[in-house]
């Protein structure tokens, strides 16, 4: 068995990783405790100990507004980290893959789906950071690879953390009969957690860099969730949904994202699809509709 340290075990998507792949590799899931990724003699050490044959970097703030109010935090561990684990990976002979988001997009202006060349200039710190985080850890560690991804969502499981996310928003909007606004100005792709997690050992053979990972999306969110919302009940959304025009006045905030880049290069092993084919897959697995 190829060995795996993967961090963020006990995440959101970390968790669901360790259920899914626990039996076909020799898993290393460290908690902080045990595994400072902004300490680099500690990752050092932990290479050392372990020889992980795969990184498979999971950890991260990801909470786009803390890591707005905290810069600081979200460098130290968004970015510093990461260069840690790259650098050790790069002298350990390790592959290392490492999630990236779709929010390195948030300050294009361009329409439609983004490729990974397009000139990047994030407007929030998450962004920022895990831009420099990527452009850092290549430096490092050329055979990195950065994957991309969306905005992800999955129903609530027991003994899984879950976060808010797009599905659970619309069920509970549904069951409360409250009213959800939802903005008209921003498009981007929403991926089943399961299909992510599904995907990552595809990535261990890809060449070092940034890929795009997560379903497409030619949609803005107000109309994927209207769409998703009468998949569900068979009614039009009406005034259970309500359109926000008002949010990112400035510009259409475009995190759309084209995975043609991974499909080829993974030799079409890794293929999402589109948000609603994923949304509808969702829905009937999980007795939905």
């Amino acid at each position: 068995m190829q060995k795996l340290l993967v961090t963020g075990a006990s995440g959101f998507v970390g968790s669901r990783f360790v259920q899914r792949w626990r039996n076909a590799y020799s898993i290393i899931a460290p908690s902080h405790a045990e595994l400072d990724i902004t300490d680099a003699a500690s990752v050092e050490r932990f290479f050392v100990e372990h020889s992980p044959d795969v990184v498979v970097h999971l950890a991260a703030l990801s909470n786009t507004w803390y890591c707005e109010q905290h810069p600081d935090e979200s460098y130290l561990v968004n970015v510093e980290g990461v260069c840690n684990l790259a650098a050790a990976s790069a002298r350990n002979g390790v592959k290392f893959v490492f999630f990236s988001s779709d929010q390195v997009y948030n300050g294009n202006r361009e329409c439609g789906a983004l490729c990974e060349d397009v000139v990047l200039s994030p407007e929030n710190v998450y962004g920022r950071h895990k831009l420099e985080a990527e452009m850092r850890a290549f430096e490092l560690c050329p055979s990195a690879v950065a994957l991309r991804a969306t905005w992800m969502y999955d129903k609530e499981r027991e003994g899984m953390p879950t976060h808010v996310n797009f599905v659970l928003n619309i069920e509970r909007a549904i069951k409360e009969h409250a009213p959800l606004l939802l903005p008209v100005r921003e498009f981007r792709g929403i991926t089943w957690v399961r299909d992510a997690v599904e995907y990552i050992p595809a990535t261990f053979e890809l060449p070092g860099g940034a890929y795009n990972y997560g379903a497409e999306c030619s949609m803005n969110t107000y109309e994927t969730a209207c769409c998703y919302c009468e998949m569900l009940v068979g009614l039009k959304a009406g005034p259970l949904l309500r359109p926000d025009y008002e949010r990112y006045p400035e510009h259409e905030r475009n995190l759309s994202m084209s995975t043609d880049k991974i499909f080829r290069a993974s030799g079409g092993t890794v293929y999402f699809g589109s948000t609603m084919d994923g949304l509808r897959i969702f829905a009937e697995v999980n007795g939905l509709i």
